[in-house]
């Protein structure tokens, strides 16, 4: 989400084209975590946001290994034939706890719970009172 890559290679094509929400997975590999410096990585959540604009279709290794500085990957490239090519990368301020799945797929919101929505009172109430406005 720091915007390092914009290219996320893959195994498998698709057609969608827009918005997808980035998960990051339960299972941190620790020495790609070194690689780019993140220090406490979070785990099992969204994390925020990027624009899949395209796919490019890969032949050979020698176009893989041509966009590294693109996509950043070091391991296990021979399975990877698809890049999505992303664009606009967002960072969430607050991570939204979500289990993963393999592939896209959809994010439906839960209900809110009860404590939720005494939280969201109470936010607002505290707006009103010391802010004077909505």
């Amino acid at each position: 989400m720091a915007g390092m890559k914009s290219i996320d290679l893959r195994g498998w094509n698709t057609r969608y084209r827009g918005d997808i929400l980035v998960h990051a997975p339960q299972k941190i590999i620790e020495t790609e975590c070194q690689r780019f410096g993140i220090d406490n990585p979070v785990t099992g959540v969204i994390v925020g946001r990027v624009s899949l604009v395209d796919v490019k279709r890969y032949h050979d290794m020698s176009e893989i290994n041509d966009d590294f500085h693109l996509h950043l990957v070091q391991n296990n490239l021979e399975r990877n034939l698809y890049g999505f090519l992303l664009e606009a990368p967002y960072r969430f301020a607050t991570p939204i706890p979500q289990k993963g799945r393999l592939g896209l797929f959809e994010v439906r919101p839960s209900a809110p719970t009860e404590n939720v929505i005494i939280s969201d009172i109470m936010d607002e109430h505290h707006r009103y009172q010391y802010v004077g406005r909505h």
